[in-house]
């Protein structure tokens, strides 16, 4: 398995990774690969699990970064864009065009992979996950074709698979799970058995969310009106510990309250409330988690004047309560 990456932007200009047939490793190992030209400068941590490829990058980029590149294997990838954004553009027909702006993330399935990739952006903080049609046959059975629905026709049949048409915002639940893998403090066998549950647990909300098409109705939305409910959560994100009300999102983002709230559910899959609920909690997990915070202090960090409505709101989200969480 050979990955070829090819600009003027790197120090060699042409960049040849080769890997082992199925990403096979029966232990977990780990390498750190420093890119330092002038224009491109960070690192990539790349952890390899049987039938598994760990990608967690970070770094400064002097935009436009064009890169040709070229795999010579299928390509099924889980694509997160934490921070940054990413464009590929095929130039075969068994690949199709892939955008993932930042906050975003899409979960894809090339059968060849040749063209550009594009980034306009002067940071980028990613986690890119490759996996092997084995490993979903080790994981799911054979019954994976079922399972995965639409995923799993499109791998029988030899043919691009995009999740979304356009990448979805990167949901707080999935930002936890990101959390979990990049920060994950465990070695050995027991990282590696930590690390694939954590992309079976990805897996498994994707095909759930193909199984029941839970998949946001894009054709009611206009591009101006989804940008305008993008922004709406860049804000509550921002102001998590004093959110603005329905009426002042709606005066911001320019959009009436019924179809804010309405566009909101389309977009992530819940009310704009419990959305936020979802963000608290996720904060509040980890400033206790990663930064010691006690159940109080991390209460009122994310707007809760009284701790004890946190810990019911917490145990009703999680089942158990705020202070049973221990740093791993």
């Amino acid at each position: 398995m050979k990955s070829t990456l090819k600009s003027s932007s790197f120090t060699e200009k042409t960049i040849v990774r080769n890997y082992p047939k199925g990403f096979k490793s029966e232990e977990l190992r780990e390498e750190t690969v420093v890119s330092s030209s002038s224009l491109v400068k960070g690192e990539t941590k790349e952890i390899f699990l049987d039938g598994i490829k760990i990608s967690i990058r970070k770094g400064k980029i002097n935009p436009p970064l064009i890169i040709d590149v070229e795999h010579n294997f299928p390509f099924f990838k889980m694509h997160f864009e934490i921070e940054g954004n990413s464009h590929y553009t095929p130039k075969n027909d068994r690949s199709v065009a892939v955008k993932i702006p930042n906050g975003h993330y899409n979960f894809f399935f090339l059968p060849m992979v040749k063209g550009k990739l594009r980034y306009d952006c002067y940071k980028r903080n990613t986690l890119e996950i490759l996996f092997t049609k084995d490993y979903l046959k080790r994981v799911f059975g054979h019954s994976y074709r079922a399972v995965s629905s639409s995923f799993g026709d499109a791998l029988e049949r030899d043919i691009p698979f995009l999740m979304w048409k356009h990448s979805k915002p990167i949901t707080s639940q999935l930002q936890f799970i990101i959390d979990e893998i990049i920060n994950c403090t465990y070695e050995g066998a027991i990282k590696k058995a930590y690390l694939e549950s954590k992309i079976t647990e990805i897996l498994t909300l994707f095909f759930d969310s193909l199984k029941n098409k839970k998949t946001y109705q894009e054709k009611n939305i206009t591009e101006d009106d989804y940008l305008n409910i993008l922004k709406a959560e860049t804000i509550i994100k921002k102001n998590l510990k004093n959110p603005p009300t329905i009426l002042e999102l709606s005066q911001i983002t320019g959009i009436n309250q019924f179809k804010l709230k309405q566009n909101f559910k389309l977009v992530f899959g819940m009310p704009i409330f419990s959305y936020l609920t979802e963000l608290r909690m996720v904060k509040a997990k980890k400033l206790i988690l990663e930064k010691g915070y006690t159940v109080t202090e991390a209460s009122y960090e994310i707007g809760y004047k009284n701790p004890q409505h946190f810990t019911t709101a917490f145990k009703r989200k999680y089942n158990y309560l705020p202070s049973k969480l221990k740093k791993h």
